[in-house]
């Protein structure tokens, strides 16, 4: 299927109609329980059946508009019931599912999303259902199982706009409560041309794509986007596996690219650092990863000691350092602003430490002083990217750092129901045109998006602006006890919470908080507050295994 076929879809319910028309029975997604065997699958046809029957039952509980919950375990049925809300014109509202009673995270945030959007339906499997309804309590809430719903020839009618909500897509949450950021049918459709164009040779051939294999959560941006819309914009097979499969033995996740010839696959620095720590050289052995030829990676920031060290460990397995995709992005511009090159060697290149904690830019050569930055690519030139002072969103030279300020058909309507939330991120003046405030910080340099830091994450002292990464980065260096760090602000001081491994629990506590209060100093020549230590898992993490760095700074600073 070429680029042009549908390029002239007006939503994504006309997109996928077209696919099972012109695909047929080819095979849309797979889902490998356990990250191993083939569990179920859906043909592109098969996805359109199930979908128009959910569809009918969701219009037969449901106004068109209204907000459905899709709360779904792991597999292909969460597909069928998100294009059932495409088709029945629902606002789809997906959710992490919650697993266990226990899970007060994802406890919390279900609860966060259910209050905010206030959904009319609650979708999910029939062994899960009860489950997830009893945690909304007496919300009024109309509870369908989807995999229930038989196929009864229901007709479908498209909904009405290209301009009318797609879906509602949660934030991860990792400075405050999660938001609703509302996507639109023409800004989803505009974001999933710009990866197809960020990420095509001129000589593609859209009618024999390779399979794409995802662990991503698909109630997260990149793993909605990346393991389903994307695959059926382009009409590929698209391979699932849950990221608890991937978590347990992340060799799963190389091994079906490896068995399927996958060329596209992504994933947050932490599924390439897992793979990294967790793969067994046996398990490497017998890997083919030669096809793999976009490796797409985000992160805030990237480290380009992830891109060579799983570019070296995994060349034996055909693995090019060139496939790496550095991109940038955000639920708040339906996932993609920037990323690339899509052929030729991630862009690193060295900065003068220094001159960016006091908001400059300036080249430097490797080696002490230096700090090596991986670029995410050129913007589309469909998007209009700014560096802006944050505090006057005046635009800044080519030499100063400043927040990332992006406009374009991809930006998000606004927060659901938040007008004063929409106004403060998405209403950014510059230039009589509005922008969308990313919070992050960055600078355009050769052409490329660098991006520094989160702004609300900057440890401030004395008037340098330190990036807390490094000097967590520094902490797990510093001792082998320390497993995992978090640093933050606590008044005027800079305070880091460590986590120590099981197998050093014996060890002096003294000593290792003088290791890592040394060797912060040493390195960035900034004194602790303190160093609080922690047992393993303490720290708190959103869904996607980002430090939730507002949650981070309310934890008492007393050792665990």
């Amino acid at each position: 299927m070429s680029a042009e076929v549908v390029a002239d879809v007006a939503n994504l319910a006309e997109l996928c109609r077209r696919q099972a028309t012109s695909r047929g029975e080819e095979r849309a997604f797979v889902f490998l329980e356990s990250g191993v065997v083939e569990s179920a699958s859906l043909t592109y046809a098969e996805l359109d059946r199930r979908a128009c029957a959910i569809a009918a039952r969701l219009r037969s509980l449901a106004a068109p508009g209204s907000r459905a919950l899709l709360c779904h375990p792991p597999g292909i049925e969460f597909v069928a019931a998100f294009v059932g809300c495409l088709y029945a014109g629902i606002i789809a509202v997906p959710a992490p599912p919650v697993r266990r009673a226990a899970d007060d995270a994802r406890h919390s945030r279900l609860i966060a999303i259910a209050d905010d959007c206030r959904p009319a339906l609650l979708l999910s499997t029939a062994d899960t259902l009860a489950s997830q309804h009893a945690i909304l309590g007496d919300r009024p809430v109309t509870a369908l199982a989807t995999d229930s719903v038989t196929d009864d020839g229901a007709e479908w009618c498209a909904p009405d706009q290209s301009n009318e909500i797609a879906y509602l897509q949660y934030t991860s949450g990792t400075t405050g409560r999660p938001k609703g950021v509302v996507l639109t049918h023409a800004g989803v459709l505009h974001n999933l041309a710009l990866i197809v164009r960020g990420g095509s040779r001129p000589d593609e051939d859209y009618g024999r794509l390779a399979p794409t294999v995802s662990w991503l959560p698909v109630f997260h941006d990149m793993g909605l986007i990346g393991g389903v819309l994307q695959p059926l914009y382009l009409g590929q097979l698209s391979v699932l596996m849950s990221a608890q499969s991937f978590a347990r033995v992340p060799a799963n996740w190389l091994r079906a690219i490896s068995n399927y010839g996958a060329e596209i696959a992504a994933a947050p620095s932490l599924g390439y650092e897992l793979c990294l720590r967790r793969v067994t050289d046996d398990q490497r052995d017998g890997l083919d990863l030669s096809r793999w030829r976009i490796a797409a990676i985000s992160d805030e920031p990237l480290r380009a000691s992830t891109i060579d060290r799983f570019a070296a460990r995994f060349a034996p397995c055909g693995f090019r350092r060139e496939a790496f995709f550095p991109s940038y992005g955000m639920a708040e511009s339906t996932v993609l602003v920037s990323g690339g090159p899509l052929e030729g060697q991630p862009v690193v290149r060295p900065f003068d430490t220094r001159a960016l904690e006091r908001g400059r830019v300036a080249r430097a050569t490797s080696g002490a002083g230096a700090r090596s930055l991986v670029g995410c690519g050129e913007p589309d030139p469909s998007l209009e990217v700014v560096i802006a002072d944050p505090e006057t969103r005046e635009p800044l030279g080519d030499d100063e750092v400043g927040e990332i300020l992006v406009s374009g058909p991809s930006i998000g309507a606004g927060y659901w129901d938040d007008p004063a939330g929409t106004d403060r991120t998405f209403g950014a003046q510059v230039a009589g045109n509005r922008f969308l405030r990313t919070g992050n910080l960055g600078f355009l340099f050769e052409g490329q998006l660098f991006v520094t830091c989160r702004i609300p994450d900057l440890l401030d002292v004395d008037g340098r602006q330190l990036y807390p990464y490094d000097v967590e980065a520094t902490a797990v260096g510093s001792h082998p006890g320390v497993r995992a760090a978090c640093a933050v602000m606590d008044g005027e001081n800079v305070v880091v919470l460590a986590e120590v491994e099981h197998r050093h629990r014996t060890t002096s506590r003294d000593e290792i908080r003088n290791a890592v209060a040394a060797t912060v100093q040493a390195e960035h020549g900034v004194v602790l507050g303190r160093v609080a230590l922690l047992a393993p898992g303490t720290l708190p993490l959103t869904t996607s295994g980002k430090l939730r760095r507002a949650a981070c700074r309310s934890l008492k600073l007393g050792d665990k």
